[in-house]
């Protein structure tokens, strides 16, 4: 009779505790589904992807996220979203996967991420391939020999069926219309430029480099445009720039941008951008590097023109130019 008893308390103690846990279960799914289509409804996620590609693309020189992919943002119970995403560069007209991002933003708002690059080569850095010369800032003039060879000299001993990315430096700061006037006599599309900002001259940088003169700094890069619509929804972007669409609205989009970022993420280095920011509305935009992409042939001719230095080979593709 009493082993009868125990063994009917412990049945109905084992059905309380499971009850309990559909209960807790039930709970916790309700919350999550809950939190998961608030952020998506009320546009948290799409100012999250957002904030994500504005910070990536604007610091990771020429770095671009792939925008074709899912929305879906993860969300978890602690309201921390999380998303990853590729990256990629433009070589000839290929959007070319060079690595993964991982993102986040936790509860109290502070936006991280990391990058993690599929590079073909080891002990190679390809996220900053720009020297911004002291002479630019001290505004002197360069006086080193105007074209190192070693890209060049790669360029010339690829066949004519490639296409490749070539990173440059300029030897004077211009306006990105400048630039782009300059690479208008050759068959390349420019996909980024390096944008200087008052760098070691207004303000000092916690992180940056230098061998004799040259420094690589980090620092704002000036892309095609990108434009959202309502809460923060991701409407057209812009591949290249284009000189008979001029630059006008890509340069007040890295103005108006910068200020959306700066008011609207928690990010280490905000403080820097917000003096980049007071520089560029003070001074305008001026850049002292430039990407481009386009066939090995056509690349290789832009060492005619002296205010390129500081050539860097970047990937380098099968013939895809139209």
């Amino acid at each position: 009779m009493i082993n009868r008893m125990t063994w009917r308390t412990r049945v109905k103690q084992i059905i309380n505790a499971l009850l309990a846990a559909l209960m807790v279960f039930f709970i916790y799914a309700v919350y999550y589904s809950a939190v998961s289509l608030y952020h998506d409804k009320s546009g948290l996620n799409d100012k999250f992807l957002r904030s994500v590609m504005t910070m990536v693309e604007f610091h990771e020189s020429g770095l671009m996220v792939d925008k074709r992919g899912s929305s879906l943002v993860e969300v978890t119970p602690f309201l921390t979203q999380k998303k990853t995403l590729k990256v990629y560069r433009d070589v000839g007209e290929w959007q070319v996967i060079v690595g993964e991002l991982h993102a986040k933003k936790g509860i109290w708002g502070d936006l991280t991420y990391s990058i993690h690059e599929a590079g073909p080569y080891l002990n190679r850095d390809e996220r900053n391939p720009f020297v911004l010369h002291s002479a630019l800032i001290d505004d002197g003039k360069i006086k080193d020999s105007q074209h190192p060879n070693d890209a060049m000299d790669q360029l010339g001993k690829l066949e004519d069926g490639n296409v490749a990315e070539l990173f440059f430096s300029l030897r004077t700061l211009r306006s990105p219309e400048e630039v782009l006037e300059l690479l208008s006599d050759y068959d390349v599309k420019a996909t980024n430029m390096a944008v200087y900002a008052g760098e070691l001259k207004e303000f000092k940088l916690g992180n940056y480099s230098a061998s004799g003169p040259d420094y690589v700094i980090p620092h704002l890069t000036l892309r095609p445009r990108i434009l959202f619509g309502d809460h923060h929804s991701l409407s057209a972007w812009h591949t290249f720039f284009s000189l008979d669409a001029g630059i006008t609205d890509d340069v007040q989009h890295l103005i108006t941008d910068v200020e959306w970022m700066t008011n609207n993420i928690k990010y280490s280095g905000v403080d820097d951008d917000k003096q980049r920011l007071a520089y560029l509305k003070k001074n305008g935009v001026q850049v002292y590097g430039a990407t481009v992409t386009g066939p090995v042939r056509e690349l290789e001719k832009l060492k005619e023109r002296p205010e390129f230095r500081e050539f860097r080979l970047g990937r380098i593709e099968v013939w895809n130019w139209s």
